[in-house]
């Protein structure tokens, strides 16, 4: 069975991506504060990593809104993302 996906929620489906992507961005914004610190010796670590995960929050929690908009605008003029539905197999 065809469903298709006509509509998303921009505010929910943004904050619960921002969650994913701050959760995967914090192990890279630890490296690359660790590498910063090796080679420079002294950088505030907390300063940075702070505002490296909180700008990722906030232009990823914007990003997602707008792109959402925008997806139910397409498709509600060109239709949504069709998926192709079945019923689960019967465990024995």
């Amino acid at each position: 069975m065809k469903k298709q996906i006509l509509s998303i929620a921009p505010g929910q489906t943004a904050k619960a991506l921002i969650l994913v992507y701050v959760i995967f961005s914090t192990p890279i914004v630890l490296l690359g504060t660790l590498v910063t610190y090796l080679r420079q010796g002294s950088v505030e670590i907390g300063t940075i990593f702070f505002s490296a995960l909180l700008l990722n929050a906030i232009l990823g929690f914007v990003l997602l809104w707008i792109a959402c908009h925008v997806y139910n605008w397409v498709a509600d003029r060109f239709g949504g993302i069709e998926i192709v539905l079945s019923d689960a197999p019967e465990e024995a």
